[in-house]
């Protein structure tokens, strides 16, 4: 191989087995919208309503307020949440209030959105609280971590350098960055998904809470990455992926 600054270039491999901590540049910030993609991408860490409120709910919340304000503005604020709570009948308009004839329409829909939400809500907020007053008092009965300073995807540089709660190989985040060119940003993203991908799966022992998911996520994602020496999987299909367009092309 070529030599490079003086030196013969080691494989990935040496590299990661020789490289000090202190010859690798410190990773940067994170920006708003990397904080939000690793909150997206933790979503699945949750079970029961809290996956489902993070998933598909915000859609039924959004509708349910689009439907609350139309009526608010048609019938007033005061009949509208009345409606949404089946106190008044959807198809009875306040006095002193012209409303158009068609009103009884959104009045209705926002009459069987809030049946449909109250209800729903209700039982699953029930059933949520029993499960996590059992799961809690079932893990108090073994042997339990402290919480995690987030219940998100960590960060490599958290790893790297912070109190971070998880089990994971000798500096498995500076091997990893080198496998992306100490390209730290880059590293970050495929280290999500490849996060997100176990968390995906069922297989986890959900009986610790959200916190021990992403544990066991977190263990068992740097543990494979760890046997994979020198290669990242994220970069391996991206490449392999160009290399099927390029023949296709």
């Amino acid at each position: 191989m070529a030599p490079v600054s003086g030196e013969i270039r080691r494989s990935d491999a040496d590299l990661e087995a020789w490289v000090r901590p202190g010859e690798v540049e410190r990773a940067a910030g994170e920006s708003p919208v990397e904080r939000f993609r690793r909150w997206w991408r933790s979503r699945f860490r949750y079970a029961g309503i809290q996956y489902w409120l993070v998933t598909e709910g915000y859609v039924v919340v959004l509708v349910f307020a689009g439907l609350y304000v139309v009526n608010g503005l048609l019938l007033g604020w005061t009949h509208a949440y009345e409606v949404s709570a089946l106190i008044a009948s959807p198809w009875d308009v306040p006095a002193g209030v012209e409303a158009p004839s068609w009103s009884w329409v959104p009045a209705l829909l926002l009459s069987i959105a809030g049946w449909l939400v109250v209800t729903g809500f209700a039982g699953a907020v029930a059933g949520y609280m029993v499960l996590n007053a059992t799961t809690n008092r079932r893990g108090l009965k073994g042997s339990r971590v402290g919480p995690l300073p987030s219940g998100e995807i960590p960060r490599l540089a958290d790893l790297q350098y912070s109190r971070h709660g998880h089990d994971v190989p000798p500096y498995f985040a500076l091997r990893f960055a080198l496998r992306h060119d100490s390209d730290w940003r880059r590293a970050q993203d495929h280290w999500e998904r490849l996060v997100a991908r176990f968390l995906h799966t069922d297989a986890f022992d959900r009986g610790d809470g959200n916190d021990g998911v992403m544990r066991q996520a977190v263990t068992y994602t740097s543990y494979f990455l760890h046997g994979l020496s020198g290669r990242c999987p994220e970069c391996l299909m991206a490449k392999t992926g160009s290399e099927d367009a390029d023949a296709v092309g």
